[in-house]
């Protein structure tokens, strides 16, 4: 005996039985009772919500009457559903419904040679035509089908279902009538298979009904697949530990503890994290899409402020709505982009693993998107923990990596926000004289100095001020370069390329002067800068040719811009202009100056 698959065995026969669609239902059923139905609808929607066995069912209400009392004739008053449609519906199925698949049946000749029959009656009330994924249709096909469309005749009902109803002919949905189809919540998919449950007599864990509605995804015919892979799986019970471990992928601990080394900026915890799922068998394509559908529900509880609920318990959501604020928003986007275009990569490489393990570093290091978007990222984060504070609420950290450890006290603001503060009664300071004998050596980059860590989000905010400090040539130099890393005690500056030439060199000859400017800024001292050229930062657009300056005014340490950019706002390639008493000659390369 063939054993028949658990969504085949409950398909629903009736609309009654046809579950989270009632918009389409009610509809249905009221225009066959009251003799309106139209003669061509487009039923569109997600796999497995019921499209095709709506058309089904549709086409047996057309195509029966309800029996006498007696049994022994028809009054032939149409009927929406009943058991006696159903049972002589059957009978005429082979007659009266003509049934297509557009995927495998396509061409123009196909069409032409279903729609050759069309003009024929048939003994039925009507002759419904069914045609499945419509949207694979050629366009000659669709062409042939349109012109029947526009001329209907009285006995024909033409359905058409598809999961794409905007690659369907425009001309073809505008002679339908459209039915959308939803997917289902959890809460009603729970339903559907524990009744399937009930039916069949299973014992079964209360667990594994809400294990196996999750993993459907909305689609009930998924659900009762996914429940008869259960059902294969158990041994007379099933067993929400061996259902979890058949449909849950990556357990839930498991991806929060590797999201977080992504938050705590720890590529070596990533790595090790990933190869402890991939030596316990997990797949790496399995992983990366639990990842993604971990940090999109991160995003969805954190944005929403817990308006969004997602398919999760309750101290998961609260764990995803933690590591969603930790990330800050700007974060969990460029990762799920990060993540999504390595999935994709997955696909096709000869090793996955290495896909996936590059895309985790990338996202530890925080090279997921431009230095500009990092920046952003920064601002924001900082902007929500100064909001919270206001409010009086809790003050989320702008990184999860940020030390614990108490920081010195500073009385006064905190020179990190020294950039915010007004400093319009305050004069602008030359940078401190350089002292007449040698100074100590700083201890190495590896070695921190003594005294509170180093947070790149502060060296940001405090590098406008320290800019302000030095000498102007120094200032126009140091203009282009943006910290972007921090190494110990050593600030790391970042410099566009076609920056490199001139600025680099000059900014190291006067490395001393631009950390002293920084450490002052920072209310701090003990720092190192050093200079690189970065090839992803935001710098200039056209790369100037730029003629280098007589050595007579190389050497002139007197040049002031503030009375030029007092006349009008002065672009990189103006100061560079004013600083060095330069020529700019601008090659145009693309076809345009």
């Amino acid at each position: 005996m063939t054993f028949q698959s658990l969504y085949r065995k409950y398909r629903p026969q009736r609309f009654s039985e046809i579950v989270g669609q009632e918009h389409v239902t009610t509809a249905l059923r009221n225009a066959v009772r009251e003799d309106r139905v139209g003669h061509a609808y487009l039923f569109s929607g997600p796999r497995g919500t019921g499209k095709t066995t709506t058309a089904r069912i549709l086409a047996k209400a057309l195509n029966c009457t309800r029996l006498g009392e007696d049994g022994s004739g028809a009054d032939g008053e149409p009927c929406a559903e009943c058991d006696s449609c159903v049972e002589i519906a059957r009978a005429r199925e082979s007659a009266t419904v003509i049934e297509r698949d557009a995927a495998s049946a396509r061409g123009v000749e196909d069409m032409r040679d279903l729609l050759r029959g069309v003009d024929l009656s048939v003994p039925g009330r009507r002759k419904v035509y069914i045609l499945d994924e419509v949207h694979m249709l050629t366009d000659a096909a669709s062409n042939t089908l349109l012109k029947t469309l526009e001329e209907p005749l009285p006995h024909v009902v033409f359905v058409l279902a598809t999961t794409e109803p905007e690659k369907v002919l425009p001309t073809i949905r505008s002679r339908t009538q459209h039915f959308q189809f939803h997917l289902l919540p959890t809460e009603q998919l729970v339903e559907l298979v524990g009744g399937v449950v009930k039916q069949e007599g299973l014992d079964a864990d209360v667990d594994v009904l809400t294990l196996v509605a999750r993993r459907a995804q909305g689609s009930g015919r998924d659900a009762l697949s996914l429940l008869d892979q259960a059902v294969a799986l158990s041994e007379g019970r099933l067993d929400a530990d061996r259902v979890r471990s058949l449909f849950e992928g990556t357990p839930f601990e498991r991806r929060a503890a590797l999201v977080q080394t992504i938050a705590d900026e720890d590529p070596a915890g990533a790595l090790d994290a990933l190869g402890g799922l991939l030596e316990g068998g997990a797949d790496p394509r399995q992983v990366a899409d639990d990842l993604l559908r971990h940090l999109r529900d991160a995003f969805l509880v954190a944005a929403s402020q817990g308006r969004v609920r997602v398919d999760a318990p309750a101290e998961e959501e609260a764990a995803l709505d933690e590591q969603g604020r930790a990330l800050g928003y700007q974060r969990v986007v460029r990762a799920i982009e990060t993540l999504g275009e390595a999935a994709v990569d997955m696909r096709r490489a000869p090793d996955p693993r290495l896909v996936l393990e590059v895309a985790l570093v990338r996202l530890a290091r925080r090279e997921g998107g431009g230095r500009l978007e990092v920046l952003v990222d920064r601002v924001e984060r900082l902007e929500r923990a100064l909001d919270e504070l206001r409010a009086g609420g809790p003050v989320h950290p702008p990184a999860a990596s940020e030390p614990t450890s108490p920081t010195p006290d500073r009385s006064g603001p905190r020179p990190a926000l020294g950039a915010v503060r007004d400093q319009s009664s305050e004069p602008m300071q030359e940078a401190p004289p350089e002292p007449e004998t040698s100074p100590e050596p700083e201890p190495p980059a590896e070695t921190p100095a003594s005294g509170a860590p180093l947070d790149l989000d502060e060296v940001v905010l405090a590098w406008p001020s320290a800019l302000e400090a030095m000498r102007p040539r120094l200032r126009a130099m140091s203009r282009e370069a943006q910290p972007i890393r921090i190494e110990g005690r050593t600030v790391v500056l970042g410099l566009p390329e076609n920056f490199g030439a001139v600025h680099k060199s000059e900014i190291e000859k006067e490395a001393e002067g631009v950390a002293s400017a920084l450490a002052g800024a920072m209310g701090g001292g003990g720092l190192l800068v050093r200079v690189e050229l970065h090839e992803g930062f935001l710098g200039g657009g056209s790369k100037p040719t730029v003629q280098e300056a007589s050595p007579e005014a190389q050497e002139d340490e007197t040049v002031d811009l503030a009375d030029a950019e007092a006349e009008a706002p002065r672009d990189s390639v103006g100061r560079l202009v004013d600083a060095f008493d330069a020529t700019v000659e601008v090659t145009d390369e693309g076809g345009g100056s």
